[in-house]
């Protein structure tokens, strides 16, 4: 499709500020794991996926009380076991879709429906496993724009 100058519109551009990059730069530019929640879903970022060695599936484990949440690398095997990847050539991290349990969690926590909240992880160890903790008793959050409310 061609864009036609003419059928496109005018506008000025007096009263637009230009937004530092420096405000723009969040977790994902310094590699840092990030876990991002909405009401019916859960999804982490590559770094957690590259701090975990890009297994293919893990356990979360939650505490409630301080709003703690774990990533535990685990088999198959283990009957709570996610799979958290797909494409298994250069795994990448996948949407969860898990309404029964973000629900609850928003519910928990006292959470606002129309938000999403994101927390910064970071790499911790019990009895010699490596696991991320994400920590979301002071989260980032935001409101959902109308038009995404639909595809959340």
């Amino acid at each position: 499709m061609a864009i036609i100058i003419d059928e496109i519109q005018e506008i000025s551009t007096e009263g637009f500020q230009v937004v530092s990059g420096d405000f723009l730069k969040g977790s994902q530019k310094t590699g840092m794991p990030t876990a991002t929640i909405w009401y019916n879903s859960i999804s982490f970022s590559k770094a957690a996926l590259t701090a975990l060695n890009s297994c293919e599936r893990i356990r979360i484990e939650i505490n409630i009380n301080t709003r703690g949440m774990l990533i535990i690398p685990v088999t198959a095997k283990d009957k709570d076991s996610v799979r958290w990847t797909k494409n298994k050539k250069e795994p990448i991290t996948r949407k969860i879709e898990c309404r029964a349990f973000t629900s609850k969690l928003f519910d928990s926590w006292d959470w606002d429906k129309e938000s999403v909240y994101k927390a910064t992880g970071r790499i911790v160890t019990s009895d010699s496993k490596v696991m991320l903790l994400f920590e979301f008793n002071k989260p980032e959050s935001w409101k959902l724009c109308d038009n995404l409310k639909g595809k959340q």
